[in-house]
């Protein structure tokens, strides 16, 4: 008995170890083998929404789910279609309900009889609600209903909940770049046992260049037919009082000068703003770097944030390079793997 109770405990450790924290890692609900996979664009959402929901609800729509996100140029982060035929894509990666309880119009008809007595009860106490479901008819799918007791109240609640509406497809498109980046093999962490932190890198990741002596090292993806990502690490002993936007700004424009062979950028191509990085407190800078020596371009984001404990700054910096197509998805797979970082 004693035995078997020591092997649970030994199995326990293992599964634990191996469920490394990771917010944006592979999804966790199972394949379901009865439904195929989910089609389409990863960033397309689809509208579901009778014509007078539709006149009022597809601007604000549009501003919530087509933010642009300044590259080289304002990328959006999704794209939204609105269609009518739901036997044709029902099936399809992104999906959006908007249903008036008191419509008899085709699509408030056909959402009032697929949903639940619990979603009926919930929106008679509450007026309206969002009601987001995964794998509704397709693995890896991710279906979102918005309705309201009526359509005024259907409609306030599209503009009132724009960042919950945004953020729900967001994390999902991110698990989404994360499950693809994460089927492959990474580092092990004896990989970077001579560094004070550690990183979950993708072995597609290669040493490019490394000066220990500054406390730089950077690594590189470059793929036939995708973007080149470069995913740099730089620490210093700084006073706290140093710390801030202003010294993000310059240390980074002193990085891309001396390590990416005199990138640089402008103020009016940037964008500083305070952020979390896991228990920290600190700054994103982003934008898009030019490189005059070479006349060529790209975009980039860099996290920086501040050790009390160690009186050590950091920087995490990642530099996309890709003329041929859009960066955005790029800068969302070089954080999700940036937010990985963990100090020893």
């Amino acid at each position: 008995m004693k035995k078997i109770l020591w092997l649970i405990l030994v199995l326990l450790l293992i599964l634990s170890c191996n469920n490394k924290e990771n917010k944006y890692k592979a999804n966790q609900k199972k394949i379901d083998s009865r439904k195929p996979m989910s089609w389409g664009h990863k960033q397309t959402v689809y509208i579901f929404a009778d014509d007078n929901v539709w006149k009022y609800a597809e601007q604000p729509l549009r501003e919530t789910l087509e933010r642009p996100q300044f590259t080289t140029t304002n990328e959006t982060y999704f794209e939204i279609k609105r269609v009518k035929d739901i036997e044709q894509y029902y099936k399809f990666n992104n999906l959006l309900f908007l249903c008036d309880m008191e419509s008899n119009n085709d699509i408030s008809t056909y959402v009032k009889d697929i949903i639940g007595s619990k979603i009926k009860q919930d929106i008679k106490e509450n007026s309206v609600g969002i009601f987001p479901k995964e794998n509704m008819w397709a693995n890896d799918q991710y279906v979102l209903f918005l309705i309201g007791n009526n359509e005024r109240n259907l409609l306030t609640l599209n503009i009132k909940m724009a960042n919950k509406i945004f953020n729900l497809y967001k994390e999902k498109l991110l698990q989404r770049i994360a499950t693809q980046v994460y089927k492959t093999d990474v580092y092990s962490e004896e990989y970077f046992l001579s560094n004070n932190w550690k990183l979950e890198l993708p072995k597609k990741y290669i040493l490019y260049k490394k000066d220990i002596e500054n406390n730089f090292i950077s690594f590189l993806a470059r793929l036939k037919e995708h973007s080149d990502r470069y995913i740099s690490i730089y620490f210093e002993d700084l006073d706290k009082k140093e710390f801030g936007k202003q010294w993000l700004k310059r240390t980074r424009a002193n990085l891309a000068w001396k390590y990416y062979d005199e990138d640089e950028f402008n103020d009016k191509d940037i964008k500083l703003e305070n952020i979390a990085f896991g228990k920290y407190k600190g700054y994103k800078l982003s934008g898009r770097w030019q490189n005059m020596k070479y006349a060529v371009g790209g975009a980039f984001q860099s996290f920086a944030f501040y050790d009390n404990e160690t009186q050590i700054a950091y920087v995490i910096d990642n530099s996309i390079y890709f003329p041929e197509g859009d960066k955005l998805p790029a800068l969302l797979e070089t954080e999700i793997i940036s937010r990985t970082f963990k100090i020893k």
